[in-house]
């Protein structure tokens, strides 16, 4: 995970607080969708943004996995036992 400089992220989180104040309202499920999609078309121009772009999507995804969903996994297993 990109772990950027405290200026660059000082300056994101707000806006990503607010965005997540939205998504806390109106849902995830397809409005998140939207957003990223439309974040896309803001800020990619050729097909080296667009690759860029789509790389920090699955590395973020990989993320979010490792560190925020797995942990879920492994007290289902520990509380329901593991798969034989």
């Amino acid at each position: 995970m990109p772990y950027i400089i405290k200026d660059k992220r000082e300056r994101l989180n707000g806006i990503i607080d607010n965005l997540a104040a939205e998504l806390n309202i109106l849902g995830i499920t397809g409005n998140l969708n939207y957003v990223l999609f439309r974040l896309a078309k803001k800020v990619c121009h050729n097909y080296a943004t667009y690759s860029g772009f789509v790389a920090d999507l699955e590395c973020s995804k990989l993320e979010i996995y490792r560190r925020l969903t797995a942990p879920y996994e492994d007290k289902g297993i520990i509380k329901n036992g593991d798969v034989e």
